[in-house]
């Protein structure tokens, strides 16, 4: 019944795809990723048109928008096989090359003040001002409308071009919808240096976001290629583990214990201790710490 409309369906997608809307665009993509799983000799003549939207999607400013580009594109990769395989590989090794060019971008957050924040907000310099709170427009609590056009909190049309790191952060979980792909584990396998390379990279403000998705997504990747393939390259992440264990971000050091925990369930406890202790081993007191207080 379905299969004849097939055609009008995918158009309409087409349209919701580039909709300035995220949630539009998110849910149109998740959508396409299904409809071509579903149908996939009626959907190849659209690929052309769709690769380029699954991209975008992939390196949406919207971290949910990521994760839904790259579940739709382990779907292609079901769906076409080698040939999507080829597509996607190839994203991921620019995306993830890439980052290393992602300019520094502390100076969108130099009107901020020196010093720890307070519960995680900083505190810009002038938000004591008069008159930066006097004669202003009101707006109701939780509005969006000062940092968006009309519309205010219900307003998804805001839109900026994405940064390096966003994209590398989009392959990172499409690395890890792949790896659930047997027929992609070697090619996962493949871009583990360039990822772990990528995870180094501190020289911009938002590598913790980076490295919080690593942190999670790389026991998923560990457990699906398998521990075997996983242990060769293992040593090129114990420093930006820990590095995102000590740090003074509370969401990368929650990722970083719990990486550890499920690597060291993985891997086996002596093993992992083993191998952090050969790499450095001043890290052993964090990871002993890390044992006693990560949650089982």
């Amino acid at each position: 019944m379905v299969r004849k409309h097939v055609p009008a369906l995918l158009e309409a997608l087409l349209v919701c795809f580039n909709d300035d809307s995220w949630p539009v665009r998110d849910a149109a993509c998740l959508a396409c990723g299904n409809f071509i799983f579903c149908f996939p000799e009626e959907s190849h003549p659209y690929m052309e048109q769709l690769y380029p939207l699954f991209f975008a999607n992939l390196s949406d400013v919207i971290p949910s928008v990521r994760q839904g580009a790259a579940a739709s594109l382990a779907n292609i990769v079901r769906t076409y096989g080698q040939e999507a395989i080829e597509k996607v590989v190839e994203k991921i090794k620019r995306g993830l090359a890439g980052v290393e060019q992602q300019t520094d971008t502390t100076e969108k957050y130099g009107g901020l003040e020196k010093g720890g924040s307070t519960f995680g907000v900083a505190k810009r310099v002038r938000d004591n001002d008069p008159d930066l709170h006097s004669n202003q427009t009101m707006y109701s609590c939780g509005s969006l409308a000062p940092k968006m056009r009309a519309g205010g909190c219900m307003d998804h049309m805001h839109r900026r071009l994405p940064e390096a790191w966003e994209t590398g952060d989009g392959c990172i979980y499409l690395l890890a919808e792949l790896s659930s792909i047997p027929a992609c584990h070697q090619k996962v396998f493949d871009q583990l240096p360039a990822l772990a390379k990528a995870s180094s990279l501190k020289h911009y403000h938002q590598h913790h976001v980076f490295l919080e998705s690593i942190c999670k997504q790389l026991p998923i990747i560990a457990k699906s290629i398998g521990k075997q393939m996983f242990k060769r390259h293992l040593e090129a992440f114990i420093d930006p583990i820990f590095y995102a264990l000590v740090c003074d971000n509370a969401l990368d050091s929650s990722a970083a214990s719990c990486c550890l925990t499920e690597l060291s369930k993985l891997l086996g406890s002596s093993i992992l201790r083993a191998r952090v202790e050969n790499h450095n081993p001043t890290y052993l007191s964090a990871l002993d710490a890390n044992t006693f207080i990560a949650p089982y």
